[in-house]
C-alpha cells in the first residue's frame, strides 16, 4: 500500500514538474535593448531603431531626449526621407512613450541640434 501511495505522489510530481516547465518556456519573452544613442551629426538623421523583422509586434517602446543642454530632438517613424516637419519633438528631458499596439515596428530615426548630443533609446 505504501508503494502505490508513493507511486501515484511521484507520478502526480512528474506531472507538475512537466506542466510547470512548459509554462516557463512559453513566458520566455526577449530581453528589453536599451542603449544610449550618440548623434553623429547634428540635424541629420540617422537611424536609431531598425524595423522589427521578427514577426511580432514591438510591445514597448521609449525614446528620450537625454541632453543636458537646451538642445532638442526629433523622432521620425518609418524608413522614408525623415524631416523635422513629419517629426516628433522632444524638449530636453523629453519623451516619446507607446505600448502595444502603438509601439511602432516600422524603422526609427532621429536628429538632435548638435552632434554628440544623446538619446536614450529603449524597446521590446
Amino acid at each position: 500500500m505504501i508503494s502505490c501511495m508513493l507511486l501515484g505522489t511521484a507520478s502526480s510530481l512528474a506531472i507538475a514538474l512537466m506542466l510547470l516547465g512548459s509554462a516557463a518556456y512559453a513566458q520566455q519573452l526577449p530581453a528589453p535593448t536599451d542603449s544610449l544613442i550618440a548623434i553623429v551629426t547634428g540635424n541629420k538623421f540617422q537611424q536609431i531603431i531598425p524595423p522589427n523583422k521578427i514577426g511580432t509586434d514591438r510591445r514597448a517602446l521609449t525614446i528620450q531626449n537625454n541632453n543636458t543642454n537646451s538642445d532638442s530632438c526629433w523622432v521620425y517613424i518609418g524608413s522614408d526621407k525623415a524631416s523635422k516637419e513629419n517629426s516628433i519633438a522632444l524638449d530636453p528631458s523629453g519623451s516619446y512613450v507607446r505600448y502595444w499596439p502603438f509601439a511602432s515596428s516600422d524603422a526609427i530615426q532621429a536628429t538632435c541640434a548638435s552632434s554628440s548630443d544623446t538619446l536614450l533609446v529603449e524597446y521590446q
